[in-house]
């Protein structure tokens, strides 16, 4: 059994990767993994160990359980980070080269202090959605099912997120999944944005001098690097204005 305390902890707390102070802000629907009860384990374990942080630097914390394919010298580009990181290159003028991702994937993305920061408005790791392992070794009422956890703390998850947003201010964020039920909250974290769709099919909309992007979701069939250095570009040319 999990230690339901600590795992309630967990929900309401941790929010993700990197640094608020970046300029570049992805938002996602839930943390990946969890394929196993053994590895939701192993990540929660760390997580506490490590000091319960809101936000995590990504490649400590997977090193601290053991995961740290995604990193260093020549990490395995990971198929989200990788299309992610290409918008972020393209944002900043910079050739998105397989090199350039890979480097920037193993050095750089989500660390404490740097230029980005990877949420998720749910938190619990899950390798998809047809999955849900926490109903057989949690006590909580909310882990009962994935709609009644998911009913239970996206409200109050987006609200912080939506906070944290009009606290420090990012370049952009990029909300990237396109479905209908994760929309209503990017666009109450995105609050006062009034929203277009763009000739790529994506949509976009600002709040002050921050861009909001809703995109479709990276690992989406048909979803191509261009599509997302389309959305580097319009972080670009909106950061120029």
């Amino acid at each position: 059994m999990l230690d339901d305390q600590l795992l309630e902890k967990y929900i309401h707390t941790f929010y993700g990767y990197g640094n608020y102070h970046g300029d570049f802000w992805f938002v996602g629907k839930e943390e990946g993994g969890g394929g196993t009860i053994e590895d939701a384990l192993q990540r929660l374990n760390a997580w506490s160990r490590r000091g319960c942080r809101e936000l995590e630097d990504v490649f400590e914390y997977h090193q601290a359980f053991g995961s740290t394919a995604n990193f260093g010298h020549h990490p395995k580009i990971q198929p989200v980070w990788g299309k992610l990181i290409r918008s972020l290159l393209q944002a900043k003028g910079q050739e998105a080269t397989l090199d350039q991702v890979r480097g920037y994937q193993g050095q750089q993305l989500a660390r404490e202090g740097g230029e980005t920061c990877l949420l998720e408005l749910l938190p619990l790791p899950s390798p998809s959605a047809g999955i849900w392992l926490y109903s057989d070794y949690s006590q909580l009422p909310q882990l009962l099912e994935r709609e009644v956890y998911r009913e239970s703390y996206a409200a109050q998850r987006a609200d912080h997120i939506r906070h944290r947003v009009l606290k420090y201010k990012p370049r952009a964020v990029v909300f990237y999944s396109s479905d209908a039920w994760y929309q209503q909250w990017w666009r109450a974290i995105a609050e006062g944005a009034n929203f277009s769709t763009h000739k790529n099919d994506f949509q976009y909309g600002a709040n002050g001098s921050t861009l909001f992007v809703i995109t479709k979701h990276p690992t989406r069939h048909g979803v191509t690097n261009g599509y997302f250095e389309a959305i580097g570009e319009l972080i670009a040319g909106h950061s120029s204005d």
